[in-house]
């Protein structure tokens, strides 16, 4: 197991250096605006002409960043009901059940979302590609915002297995922001959430399930 863990924490984007991913990210600018209702024939479209596993993640990745908008109001609305269920788990386990619909049908309907969403979207389409891909969940930390001064999670993301080896990603926060002000979303692609090393991940991320820092045991 020591073994292993040290080798996820050598995962990083640096692994694939001499991967040209221009073909990648023009199969992924070729497809832009392509609708959600037939996943398994955008995956397809995505990835069949891509040589590697790390090419096909990369025009996944690089579609959702350039394609999904975050939705500004939905987070708002979910961390509101979540802090107000904190203390009733069965009623927040029923809300969350019943907002994941309204999030993935935004989704699929508008291509705005959540976390949650870009997470499943990811995931999805990295399935339908024949790669193993994880949604983790934990903490997304802003600033000095810590973990242990929040009572719920807030945040999902990626593990994505390439070459026998796990990687992490997060592409809400690689796809833009939100202006706060107008509440209306930017898309300014942020390239070092792809692949990123797990010692810096780990500075605005922490899952729940340690496993998933990918560092080596304490």
């Amino acid at each position: 197991m020591f073994f292993t863990f040290i080798q996820f924490l050598q995962a990083q984007q640096s692994d694939f250096k001499t991967i040209d991913f221009t073909k990648a990210e023009y199969l992924a600018e070729r497809y832009k605006g392509e609708e959600l209702t037939n996943l398994p024939i955008l995956a397809h479209h995505l990835t069949y002409t891509l040589d590697t596993d790390v090419e096909r993640f990369r025009a996944i990745y690089y579609w959702v960043c350039h394609n999904i908008k975050g939705e500004y109001g939905l987070m708002q609305k979910n961390n509101r009901k979540r802090q107000k269920l904190k203390d009733h788990p069965a009623i927040l386990h029923a809300w969350n059940h019943q907002f994941k619909r309204q999030v993935f049908k935004k989704l699929i309907n508008d291509k705005e979302t959540l976390c949650t969403g870009y997470a499943y979207l990811i995931k999805e389409l990295s399935r339908l590609a024949g790669l193993e891909c994880k949604i983790v969940n934990g903490y997304g930390l802003d600033g000095s915002m810590k973990s242990k001064n929040l009572d719920i999670p807030n945040h999902s993301w990626n593990a994505i297995k390439l070459q026998g080896k796990w990687y992490l990603c997060d592409a809400t926060w690689s796809s833009g922001f939100t202006d706060v002000t107008t509440e209306l979303f930017e898309f300014d692609y942020d390239n070092s959430f792809f692949l990123m090393k797990p010692s810096i991940f780990i500075k605005t991320h922490q899952p729940v399930d340690e496993t998933w820092t990918l560092l080596p045991e304490k």
